[in-house]
């Protein structure tokens, strides 16, 4: 008996585990491009940077273990149950009730583990993670700075840069430094040459500049100072730090919740966010209950039904938490019946179905069957076809007997791939939201009162942008699995008999997955950046932040046309009126200023293509001193020719653009001086992301047909390293191209290049 229990807890355990892997990874890529981004920009920030990554995990653990628990015990059981073991084993008069002990104390382990993350091991990281980016965001300060973009993060400083040398202390040419205090009269240094050095332990900033000039303008239009430098150092100076008096309840310990939940504005959100932390841990143990009987009952679909029924339950388990938290918030229900509900009413079924695990019950048949609707959908539409072409074409020669073998083959092969597709993609989808929601959004829904309406509004305009990006990692772990049942049911060898390459079998997955990636483009040139403005929008009000406006008229400096820089006070677009305007010009050699025009504001002419300046004054200088010296009531320049919509910039994600929009955003945004290379890469990538979906069915076919027998979860745990080195690949690139070390065409197609002739010399390979 103990060997049978042992092969029970290691089947379950072997399919939690990878379950878990697959969870943590996905949730996990997420920041993997913005930690890269940190650990390349200086060398030194390894060990923070990787602690940074480490001290994520414990708070999304917290969530992937119990959903790794119950697919284990689903998949596993399912396995079992459609194989007929569970069948042999009560013709052997043992009873199912022998699964109870292993699968509950691997329950309890999993619980404990969860329990451990979510209570104790979240609060201490959640703290620690603020501490190391505020750390390693000091030593990044000088780093970040891009070249040709104005730099406004700190307080009444502006900073320019026209070109920028990397290293471990980057040094800058051509600086342009505006200090604003007083807006109206801005003092502006330039130099050739800077450095900004850091001390994080004293939170302190200090440029270092050569070879420089300093412009300052008197409260009169006559008063103009220049003074030149060989060396200056200039202290610049941070934000204060403003220690929060209320901590956030994710950084609270137990203990502070608990106090905090006594009396207070915050006692209700106190309250919840206490008992959420044991209440979705101790799921584990109640989605076991379930678990197992279903799985137990499961005839047929093998693992595919666990993986469906896993699904089910989880939609269905959270759906009732976040409601039953909804009911608590209203104060419709006590607090503890409102986030524990989900788990009593799991609980009491499990219950239930346990002690009937010997009989048949119909709610229990009907959940337990819920796997098979895809199934007998698809195979009742391919039924209806085969009657519909039968009845229309007669049986011709063997030539034509063998094409409509093909044919239904073809049908077979990619109706198994689709479903498995479906079902990756849906798991995927479901668990990024259900983490989203609560690591991301719970705070701010109980904060801002948000209705559900919303909520459920934002997640239904969410899930395209998760289907766009979850669809590759789906056609890998489809393939992988179907291949490696079809593989293991001998159907394979029976295709190959009858006359059939491995190149002709994998011929329909290889254009289905052709065709995903036509798809995808497509999906993305057309769709998809209309839903992605529409869910940052509703994002933007969960979050209580001020609704998003997609044109910025009150950005105050700009790069024009030749070498000049524009600084205005304020603009009006409805009078293209610009006022309290300063316009710099330089020489684009030695990057002196050769003249300075100021003015109380200046309006567009149409009739004369250009602005008109209203009580100002110019001046005309050379290297340390005035050459001439202007005022005017009225003064055209021609030569100053940006139109209004030069100072009107769309701000805009790369996500709410196609790549024709993306592609005219980077061109203006490339001659006002902003930094455009993290964009040129997502422009590229445009284009090489929809084909990660066909790179994927390359590499994973040769590794399909390489399992042999050893079945669907060898071919998971493979598909699962593939898809952490590509993804890490894919990352790491990215990193390099936004931060300008490699060209944004290298950074975006790179990892295509590389896994997919690496996938297509596999695939060549195949024995057939």
């Amino acid at each position: 008996m103990r060997i049978l229990e042992r092969q029970i807890a290691k089947d379950v355990f072997s399919h939690a585990l990878l379950g878990l892997v697959l969870f943590t990874f996905v949730l996990f890529l997420r920041n993997t491009t913005q930690l890269l981004e940190l650990a390349l920009r200086d060398t030194g920030l390894w060990y923070h940077v990787l602690l940074l990554a480490l001290l994520s995990f414990p708070a999304v653990l917290s969530f992937t273990i119990p959903m790794a628990v119950l697919v284990g015990i689903l998949i596993g059981l399912s396995r079992m149950s459609s194989d007929n073991e569970v069948t042999a084993m009560r013709a052997a008069g043992i009873s199912v009730r022998t699964f109870f002990l292993p699968i509950g104390g691997f329950a309890m382990l999993g619980c404990a583990m969860a329990v451990y993350c979510s209570a104790y091991l979240s609060p201490l990281t959640n703290r620690l993670r603020v501490e190391q980016e505020a750390q390693i965001g000091l030593r990044q300060v000088s780093a970040e700075l891009q070249p040709r973009v104005f730099e406004e993060r700190f307080p009444n400083l502006v900073l320019y840069v026209r070109d920028a040398i990397s290293g471990t202390h980057p040094s800058w040419k051509g600086i342009f430094l505006a200090e604003v205090s007083d807006p109206g009269r801005p003092k502006i240094t330039l130099a050739q040459e800077g450095v900004l050095y850091s001390d994080p332990a004293q939170r302190r900033l200090q440029l270092h500049l050569t070879n420089g000039t300093i412009h300052e303008t008197g409260p009169e239009p006559g008063e103009y100072s220049i003074a030149t430098f060989s060396v200056t150092d200039l202290p610049v100076h941070l934000p204060p730090r403003t220690p929060s008096s209320v901590k956030p309840n994710a950084q609270l310990t137990n203990a502070e919740l608990l106090a905090a939940s006594a009396s207070g504005p915050g006692s209700v959100e106190a309250q919840i966010e206490f008992h959420r932390r044991f209440a979705l841990p101790f799921a584990t143990l109640f989605l076991t209950l379930i678990a197992l009987p279903l799985g137990l009952s499961s005839h047929k679909g093998g693992k595919s039904s666990g993986i469906i029924l896993a699904l089910l339950m989880m939609v269905a388990y959270y759906s009732l938490f976040v409601g039953g938290m909804s009911l608590a918030r209203q104060a419709i229900l006590p607090i503890w019946l409102g986030v524990w509900g989900a788990n009593v009413l799991f609980g009491f079924y499990g219950i239930f179905l346990l002690q009937n695990t010997d009989r048949v019950n119909p709610l229990f048949g009907w959940l337990a069957s819920a796997e098979e609707w895809p199934q007998d959908l698809l195979r009742r539409f391919s039924n209806a076809r085969e009657r519909k072409e039968s009845s229309h074409h007669f049986t011709g020669p063997p030539l034509g007997r063998r094409s409509t073998f093909r044919w239904i083959l073809d049908r077979y092969v990619v109706r198994s791939f689709l479903i498995y597709l479906v079902v990756v993609v849906a798991t995927l989808v479901l668990l990024i939201e259900i983490v989203t929601f609560f690591l991301d959004l719970l705070n701010d829904v109980i904060r801002n009162q948000i209705p559900a309406s919303m909520v459920l509004d934002y997640f239904v305009y969410l899930t395209p942008q998760l289907i766009y990006v979850t669809t590759p990692l789906g056609v890998l772990v489809a393939i992988l699995v179907s291949f490696a049942i079809l593989t293991q049911n001998n159907e394979i060898t029976a295709a190959k008999a009858s006359g059939v390459s491995l190149y002709r079998l994998t011929l329909p997955v290889l254009l289905t997955a052709g065709m995903l990636s036509i798809a995808l483009f497509l999906f993305e040139l057309s769709y998809l950046p209309a839903t992605n403005r529409h869910q940052d929008a509703v994002r933007n009000k969960i979050k209580g932040r001020p609704a998003q406006t997609y044109f910025s008229p009150g950005r105050r400096w700009i790069v024009g046309e030749g070498s000049r820089i524009y600084y205005y006070t304020f603009f009006e677009p409805s009078e293209n009126m610009l006022g309290g305007v300063t316009v710099f010009e330089f020489d684009p050699r030695s990057y002196q200023m050769i003249r300075r025009v100021a003015a109380a504001r200046a309006r567009w002419e149409s009739s004369l293509n250009g602005w008109v300046f209203e009580e100002g004054w110019a001046r005309t200088l050379r290297p340390g001193s005035v050459e001439d010296f202007q005022q005017f009531p009225v003064r055209f320049f021609p030569e100053f020719q940006e139109p209004p919509s030069y100072f009107l910039k769309e701000v805009r994600q790369y996500t709410q653009m196609n790549f024709l929009e993306l592609r005219d955003y980077l061109g203006d945004l490339q001659k006002s001086g902003f930094d455009v290379v993290p964009l040129s890469v997502q422009l590229h990538k445009k284009f090489s992301f929809p084909l990660f979906a066909l790179i994927m069915a390359f590499i994973g076919l040769p590794f399909a047909f390489s399992i042999g027998k050893r079945g669907a979860l060898t071919g998971i745990a493979i598909s699962l390293g593939i898809a952490i080195v590509f993804w890490a690949t894919d990352s790491l690139f990215e990193a390099l191209g936004n931060l300008n070390e490699l060209p944004p065409v290298a950074a975006a197609w790179s990892p295509d290049l590389l896994f997919g002739l690496g996938g297509l010399y596999l695939f060549l390979r195949v024995k057939t």
